[in-house]
């Protein structure tokens, strides 16, 4: 019996070894990765004076509960996109992956005037139309390994996303203060309630 203990215990820590080897090449990979400089390139290419933005790469996770009775589904939505940002804009150039290669589509800009609401978080940041309606939660973190179909890039950023979490800090102050939000939590529970 405590053979078998012994030799489960032996497969857990190789197993362990050998993740945290795989997330250990995947990160110095992604701190100056190819996918990271098409990132900046993308950003140069389409984006107004995009060289005078902060480039990093975002993505956007949708969960979905389904199913009835007994049975439940999940599905969840991904959605990727170049990030450019400076004081008081930003733009999001929406992304796709297929066979290794980058592809790119128009950017959709998202001026300070624009928004109604800002949340901003460590990671991640909630972004509201005028009427409090969330147009979406973009999250910009400083670690993106490629993992598996769904996490398609290896990037490192911690400066990009530091900077980006300054940013949204500071433009969830002024599009708040701007449109006279003081408790993000009440104004989301009153446009709940004006549905």
């Amino acid at each position: 019996m405590t053979q078998y203990i012994v030799i489960g215990v032996i497969a857990v820590v190789v197993l362990f070894i050998i993740v945290y080897i795989k997330m250990t090449i995947d990160e110095k990979k992604g701190a100056n990765s190819q996918e990271k400089q098409k990132i900046q390139e993308i950003v140069n290419k389409v984006v107004p004076g995009g060289a005078t933005y902060t480039a990093a790469y975002g993505t956007r996770e949708e969960l979905t509960l389904g199913g009835g009775g007994r049975t439940v589904t999940t599905t969840t939505k991904y959605w990727y996109y170049a990030v450019a940002f400076k004081t008081g804009d930003l733009y999001l150039v929406p992304l796709s992956f297929a066979g290794g290669d980058i592809s790119y589509s128009e950017p959709v800009h998202l001026a300070k005037e624009d928004l109604g609401m800002v949340e901003a978080k460590k990671g991640y940041t909630v972004f509201y139309d005028k009427d409090r309606k969330e147009i979406m939660t973009l999250y910009v973190v400083e670690s993106n390994t490629k993992d598996d179909q769904y996490h398609p890039v290896n990037i490192q950023q911690k400066e990009e996303a530091e900077a980006f979490e300054y940013f949204s800090q500071t433009l969830m102050q002024e599009v708040n203060s701007a449109n006279g939000i003081t408790d993000i939590k009440a104004a989301k529970k009153e446009a709940k309630k004006n549905k």
